[in-house]
C-alpha cells in the first residue's frame, strides 16, 4: 500500500506517529510523511521520505500571534481552544494547497493525520482514501468536539468538502493513552483504537555524554520544558534552583537554540545541555520535571517515572490533570512555580513511595496496549477491504 502520514511541523505533532511510520516501512508499504519545511528536512535526515508542505511552524506562530493580540490576557488553560482555530486551522488551509495536489499525484491508499492536522483529511477526501486520526497524547474530552468541529468546518468549507467534519470525528482514532490517563466522560472522538505509545526513537548515532551514560538507572532528576516553552520567563530558573537541593544529580535540557550560560555557574551535581536523546536518558531517571508535553509525559511513564508537571499552555493542563489524578504526578500551575514549591514537590515525589508505585502502574498499562504492528495490520486490512468494495 501507499500510506501518507501528515502532521503539523512540530516535534510533539510528528514524533507520536513515527513508530507507526517505521512499522509501515518495515511491512513493505510505500510511506511518505508530509509536514512543514523545517521538520520535513529534519525527518529526512533520519531516513524518512518526506514532503515539505505549507508554512513553517515559526510562520504559523507569527500569524497566530497577530490573530490573537490579546492572548496575554487569556488564562493559559484556554489557549488550546484558541490555537486549534487560529494556529492549526489557519495553517491547515495553507498546507492543503501544497498537500492536496501531491496526494492526487501519488494516490495514497490510506492517510494518517494527527489530531489538529486538518489538511490530511482533505487530501484523503480528494483521492478517495480512508483516513485515520492519530492522537498526540491524552484524548480530548467531549467538550472539545465543538472546538474541533468549528476549526475543521472553516477549513473544509474552503475546500468544498461537505460532511468531512463528521467523517473525521467518526473515523478511527488511534488513542495512545493508557486507561489511567484518559479523562473521565465521553471522548471527542468516538471510534477509539488503542495504540501503545513509545518513549522515543533511538537512532544509531544517538549518544549520551560519557558521564551520564555511566550512571546507574533511576538516579537522575531530569528537567525539560520542551522545544517551545523552555524560554518561559522565570519558569526554568525556578525549577532548576528548586531541584538543586534534592539528593539526586540534575540534568536539564534547554533546547537546541538555548544558552546554558544564561543560568550562571552550577554545582557539580547539575548538568545543563542544549539537547540530549530523551529516549536514552529517561531509563536513567528517578524523577522528571517538565511542562507536561505529551511526548515527555508518556515517555517518562513508559519507564515508570513519577513526574512534577508545570503546565504552560496547549494540552499540558489536561495532561497534568490526568497524571495527577492517576497519583503519579504533582502539578504546579504557572502562578505556583517557585523554587521552594519545586523543591518540596520534588522531595515528595522522590521520598513518598506512592508516586513511584502509581507511575509503575501506568507503565504496566502502557505495556499492555496493542503495539504498532498489530494496529497497522488492522488499519491496512480495513483499507484493503474498502478498496475491494470500491
Amino acid at each position: 500500500m501507499r500510506i501518507l502520514f501528515s502532521g503539523c511541523p512540530g516535534y510533539g505533532h510528528l514524533h507520536p506517529m513515527l513508530p507507526l511510520v517505521r512499522a509501515a516501512a518495515r511491512a513493505g508499504h510505500d510511506v511518505a510523511v508530509a509536514t512543514g519545511p523545517e521538520m520535513a528536512a529534519r525527518l529526512a535526515e533520519r531516513g524518512y521520505d518526506t514532503w515539505a508542505v505549507g508554512p513553517t511552524f515559526a510562520e504559523s506562530w507569527d500569524e497566530r500571534n497577530a490573530a490573537l493580540p490579546d492572548l496575554a490576557t487569556v488564562p493559559p488553560e484556554r489557549h488550546m481552544a484558541l490555537d486549534i482555530v487560529a494556529l492549526f486551522g489557519a495553517s491547515a488551509v495553507k498546507r492543503a494547497v501544497d498537500l492536496v495536489p501531491r496526494a492526487q499525484a501519488w494516490r495514497p491508499d490510506l492517510v494518517v493525520h494527527e489530531t489538529v492536522e486538518f489538511a490530511g483529511a482533505i487530501a484523503a477526501r480528494r483521492v478517495g482514501a480512508p483516513h485515520v486520526t492519530h492522537a498526540l497524547g491524552v484524548p480530548l474530552p467531549a467538550p472539545m468536539r465543538a472546538v474541533l468541529a468549528t476549526a475543521m468546518g472553516e477549513v473544509f468549507t474552503r475546500w468544498h468538502a461537505p460532511g468531512l467534519v463528521d467523517e473525521v470525528l467518526a473515523a478511527p482514532y488511534l488513542d495512545i493513552s493508557p486507561p489511567a490517563l484518559r479523562p473521565g466522560g465521553e471522548p471527542a472522538f468516538g471510534n477509539v483504537v488503542p495504540l501503545r505509545p513509545y518513549p522515543g526513537e533511538i537512532l544509531p548515532t544517538d549518544r549520551l555524554p560519557a558521564a551520564l551514560a555511566a550512571r546507574p538507572t533511576a538516579d537522575i532528576a531530569y528537567l525539560t520544558l520542551g522545544t517551545i516553552f523552555h524560554s518561559a520567563p522565570g519558569v526554568f530558573e525556578a525549577c532548576l534552583t528548586g531541584l538543586r537541593d534534592l539528593p539526586l544529580p540534575v540534568v536539564a535540557t534547554i533546547g537546541r537554540d538555548g544558552d546554558p550560560g544564561r543560568f550562571g555557574p552550577q554545582p557539580p551535581s547539575v548538568t545543563v545541555e542544549r539537547y540530549l536523546p530523551q529516549a536514552l536518558l529517561l531509563p536513567r531517571c528517578r524523577l522528571v520535571v517538565s511542562h507536561g508535553g505529551a511526548g515527555t509525559m508518556l515517555g517518562a511513564f513508559a519507564h515508570g517515572v513519577p513526574q512534577l508537571i508545570v503546565p504552560q499552555a496547549a494540552d499540558q493542563f489536561l495532561n497534568a490533570d490526568v497524571a495527577a489524578a492517576a497519583g503519579a504526578a504533582i502539578v504546579l500551575r504557572p502562578a505556583e512555580v517557585t523554587p521552594a514549591a519545586v523543591r518540596e514537590a520534588g522531595r515528595r515525589l522522590v521520598e513518598e513511595p506512592g508516586f513511584a508505585a502509581a507511575a509503575r502502574a501506568v507503565r504496566d498499562q502502557i505495556e499492555a496496549l496493542p503495539g504498532v504492528d498489530r494496529v497497522l495490520a488492522t488499519l491496512t486490512a480495513s483499507a484493503a477491504a474498502r478498496c475491494r468494495r470500491d
